[in-house]
C-alpha cells in the first residue's frame, strides 16, 4: 500500500470525486488505528464534506500505484 498524508481539502468536492474515480481501494487511518474504505462507506466520506479542512491531517493508503499519482496532482494544485 501506498501512504499518503493530506493536510488540505481546498476543494472537497473535488477530494471526493477523486477518491471515488480511484481504481484501487483508498483506506483512511482512523484514531484508533482500524483503516475504513472510503470507496465503500459513504458515511466517511461524506464526514469529511463537514470537517475544517485547516484542522486536521488524514493518512490515507491507496492499493493502486496509479492513484498514487491523482493524490500527487492534488496535492502540488491544493485541490484546486
Amino acid at each position: 500500500m501506498y501512504k499518503i498524508n493530506i493536510r488540505r481539502i481546498k476543494n472537497t468536492d473535488k477530494f471526493i470525486k477523486m477518491v471515488e474515480n480511484c481504481r484501487g481501494c483508498v483506506f483512511l487511518q482512523l484514531p484508533n488505528e482500524m483503516f475504513c474504505d472510503l470507496k465503500q462507506n459513504k458515511e466517511a466520506l461524506q464526514m469529511i464534506r463537514m470537517i475544517n479542512p485547516n484542522e486536521f491531517w488524514l493518512d490515507l493508503f491507496l492499493t493502486d500505484a496509479q492513484d498514487s499519482y491523482t493524490f500527487m496532482a492534488y496535492m502540488v494544485g491544493a485541490g484546486a
